[in-house]
């Protein structure tokens, strides 16, 4: 019989990130230090098994304008806030009213279906949902959406591909129209077998 371990990988981040505004160009929420520090995954010597699961959850505040925002998950931190690791799973677009004060989570699991010692083999699976709420005073009805993957990604856990590809989750926001910030309040990840 196998084993399982639960727990945290990291510390949660609980102090609020730099907003960002990513515009009309998708932007990383977290940079990528900010990413390995504290949405780690295991790789190389320490790779996770098959039918290994993570829990993640990560959210914060938003000030939104009227418009549509894609949010998509990366498996690695990338290599700048704009070049990222490989896309788990998207959202659709969700369409927003203008709002400020708002707040945002994304809770989730990763699967890995296989893992391989082969570069960028091994295969993942992301599902998981995103809700954008106004503000506290209620008077914007939430927008809730799904981030999951179609079909299981290749996905690298030897270490050993391009760095940022291996390492860590990330999340990117796309805006269909400019104006809109994005921050990090809390996020954290854990195993959860």
């Amino acid at each position: 019989m196998r084993q399982y371990f639960t727990g945290p990988l990291a510390d949660g981040l609980i102090t609020p990130q730099a907003a960002v505004s990513p515009g009309t160009t998708a932007t990383s929420l977290l940079t990528i230090s900010q990413a390995n520090k504290f949405l780690p995954l295991p790789y190389g010597q320490n790779a996770p098994s098959p039918g290994q699961i993570f829990r993640v959850r990560f959210g914060g505040l938003c000030t939104t304008v009227a418009g549509t925002n894609t949010f998509t998950i990366y498996h690695g931190p990338g290599s700048s806030t704009t070049a990222f690791g490989t896309a788990l799973a998207a959202s659709s677009a969700l369409t927003t009213v203008a709002a400020t004060a708002g707040n945002w989570e994304i809770d989730g699991t990763l699967t890995y279906r296989t893992i391989s010692e082969v570069l960028t083999t091994s295969t993942a699976w992301f599902a998981g949902r995103i809700t954008i709420n106004g503000p506290s005073s209620g008077t914007v009805t939430p927008v809730i959406g799904l981030i999951q993957s179609t079909a299981a990604v290749s996905v690298d856990t030897t270490g050993t591909a391009a760095t940022g590809l291996f390492g860590a989750l990330n999340i990117a926001v796309l805006d269909g129209t400019t104006g809109s910030t994005w921050t990090i309040e809390h996020a954290f990840i854990e195993a959860i077998n």
